[in-house]
């Protein structure tokens, strides 16, 4: 009789080879998805939201940043606090700001890798982490200044340190220490991260009832929970006190931005490998089975419908069936997916591991063209513009709300365009000086885009021979009426339409 840890002498060097080779193939991959979180980094300007964060952390005394951004956010603290450090030391260029959120990309994907041996099987591993690799939102995330990629890389961790308490039943002092970091820094990053940590806490108690002292070092972790949150709890007030209800919260694009987020935006690939991984657990149905029996599947799909019910739930209240704040659930629904796909394609069978290796080879395909693809709002084109063709004594107007007024002081009115454009001139400001333009970015102008502030400029600046810019920024523009009355008292109108933004040039 055989003993049980000989060597399987049945087994073909061949499939060995192969084995090998699919390993390689899955390494190579997953190191070209870590690459295209650096994939011209530095060569589009800032859009939008960037500006936010960088704009408001960089060259302002801290108190000026708090009152003038961080109490208008609708997030915690936490990224402008890292920010404010980060930009204290280094640049506040395209790169340096882009360069933590890669990073964050990156060592998601090797956590997954080398971080869960406790939990997850070695393929399993591997599949997580070319998923992570690959996710579309993930690398979307990598390499925009959100902080989405540093939230992945917390709630990616506090999953697994879930899954390993949850295998042993049991908490361990070294685990709730990391518990308690994790669920903290999510705290001060994500509404969203914070209810997901309490989520995995209440899991927890549940799972470790029958024993009293890892619930007492349990107990310790949300304490300490909610004692280093109290200092920000004003924050999650404000969010719900201010929240803007008009935005767009539909359940039919939800459903159909999920796939092409959680994976890549192919939807007959990803459609035919979802098909496959249910027919490839099918046709291993008895090992399968056993396999999952033994992995943290039950764990893993408890957590997934636990958060997702939650979601689902406060959708019927707030406005929030929008990807990004679902995107705690997605590391979760990764390793659900990586362990299926373990169970349905174990690479120790060779040839199966070729219907994901294909998937993954398509999907570096697909990312690698939306990544040097990728357009972001070009404020930056637009300066470019103006200090190519302007003349000296030429004005130049930015479009937006009136800075004078706080953040506050739209929202308690409700007016949230003007939340979104008070910024516009700052913006604007921080491009002209970047491209050593301090004394245009100085006398810079503000109009709001009304008929009344377009009436007084054609006033201002009728008959006088002035070259006026006004420049455009997120979607903002004149209506017709404020465009039309400008080009009565003008001798001319020039529109150039750019990605998201609009530069007019006016000749009166």
């Amino acid at each position: 009789m055989t003993s049980p840890d000989a060597p399987d002498l049945s087994r073909e060097p061949a499939a060995d080879r192969v084995e090998r080779l699919a390993i390689v193939g899955f390494a190579a991959l997953i190191g070209f998805g870590c690459l295209l979180r650096f994939w011209k980094l530095a060569d589009d300007g800032l859009w939008y939201d960037e500006m936010w964060t960088v704009v408001a952390a960089s060259d302002r005394p801290f108190m000026e940043m708090y009152r003038g951004w961080i109490l208008g956010d609708p997030h915690p603290p936490g990224y402008f606090l890292f920010y404010f450090a980060w930009l204290a030391v280094f640049p506040a260029d395209e790169l340096w700001v882009r360069i933590p959120n890669a990073i964050a990309g990156v060592l998601t994907v090797a956590f997954l890798l080398f971080g869960t041996t406790r939990v997850l099987s070695r393929d399993a591993r591997i599949y997580a982490a070319a998923l992570a690799a690959f996710s579309y939102l993930y690398i979307f995330y990598s390499v925009n200044v959100k902080q989405y990629s540093a939230t992945i890389l917390l709630v990616t961790v506090a999953t697994v340190l879930y899954l390993e308490i949850a295998k042993g039943r049991r908490l361990s002092r070294r685990t709730a220490v990391a518990l308690a970091a994790t669920s903290v820094c999510l705290a001060y990053l994500d509404h969203f991260g914070m209810a997901y940590s309490w989520t995995l806490l209440g899991l927890l108690a549940v799972t470790l009832r029958g024993d009293p002292n890892s619930l007492r070092l349990l107990g310790k972790v949300a304490l300490t929970f909610v004692v280093t949150y109290l200092p920000i709890a004003y924050f999650l007030y404000f969010a719900f006190q201010y929240s803007d209800n008009s935005q767009a919260s539909d359940l039919g694009a939800f459903l159909a931005d999920l796939a092409p987020s959680l994976f890549f935006d192919d939807r007959t690939s990803v459609a035919a490998f979802l098909v496959a991984l249910v027919a490839g657990l099918a046709m291993r149905m008895p090992p399968a089975r056993s396999e999952l029996r033994a992995g943290p599947i039950r764990p893993v799909l408890t957590l997934l419908v636990t958060v997702a019910g939650g979601l689902l739930l406060l959708s019927l209240k707030q406005p929030i069936l929008v990807i990004r704040y679902f995107i705690v659930l997605f590391p979760v629904a990764s390793i659900a997916v990586a362990v299926l796909t373990a169970a349905a394609f174990p690479i120790s069978a060779g040839w199966r591991a070729v219907v994901p290796l294909l998937f993954f080879t398509r999907a570096a395909v697909v990312d690698f063209r939306a990544v040097d693809g990728m357009q972001r709002q070009e404020w930056d084109t637009s300066v470019d513009l103006v200090l190519a063709s302007a003349q000296p004594d030429d004005v130049v107007y930015v479009l937006g709300a009136d800075p004078a007024r706080s953040t506050l002081d739209y929202l308690r009115v409700g007016d949230y365009d003007s939340v979104v454009y008070r910024q516009n001139l700052e913006f604007y400001e921080y491009y002209f000086r970047r491209r050593g333009a301090d004394e245009l970015a100085g006398r810079l102008r503000l109009v709001e885009p009304t008929v009344p502030a377009a009436r007084q400029l054609a006033d201002r600046h009728r008959g006088t021979g002035d070259t006026v810019w006004i420049l455009a920024g997120h979607h903002i523009q004149l209506d017709e009426e404020s465009l039309w009355t400008l080009e009565q008292a003008a001798r001319g109108v020039e529109t150039t339409w750019l990605y998201s933004t609009i530069v007019y040039r006016i000749g009166f």
